[in-house]
């Protein structure tokens, strides 16, 4: 079906021609010749070339299904990457503040504090990819 705006050629008319209007069953077209005050009415579908299409129009209407907005596998990609790269910066930096921690005779229980702190990131992580996951699969 024609939209308007398409870009077309007929055989009797020379030069590209402009969808202006189409009929409400798709078999008419009103076409202009851009830049003039040139038209055909009632041109046939069936006689149209496409030369340009015109994607079609975003709706809102509930009852179409709409396209996916994002690549899921392409976000849980990136997510997984933030993922590894935090948890790597923040593993590194707890252990030189514990090797610190230990230089400086710090109590046991400060040490251990730090390496829970470390299991507690790594389950939070785990546990906000897997809700992640749940809300982009509905």
């Amino acid at each position: 079906m024609p939209r308007v705006g398409d870009k077309v050629t007929i055989p009797r008319a020379s030069g590209v021609l402009e969808v202006e209007q189409v009929s409400q069953d798709g078999s008419e077209v009103t076409l202009r010749l851009p830049g003039t005050n040139l038209q055909w009415f009632r041109v046939s579908t069936d006689t149209l070339t496409y030369v340009e299409r015109r994607p079609p129009t975003e709706t809102s209407n509930p009852f179409t299904t709409p396209e996916a907005a994002f690549d899921t596998a392409e976000v849980l990609e990136k997510i997984d990457s933030v993922r590894v790269e935090n948890l790597q910066r923040s593993d590194d930096d707890i252990d030189i503040l514990k090797a610190y921690l230990k230089t400086q005779h710090a109590p046991k229980a400060a040490i251990e504090m730090l390496e829970s702190l470390t299991v507690e990131q790594h389950v939070g992580w785990k546990k906000a990819v897997d809700r992640i996951k749940k809300v982009l699969e509905e």
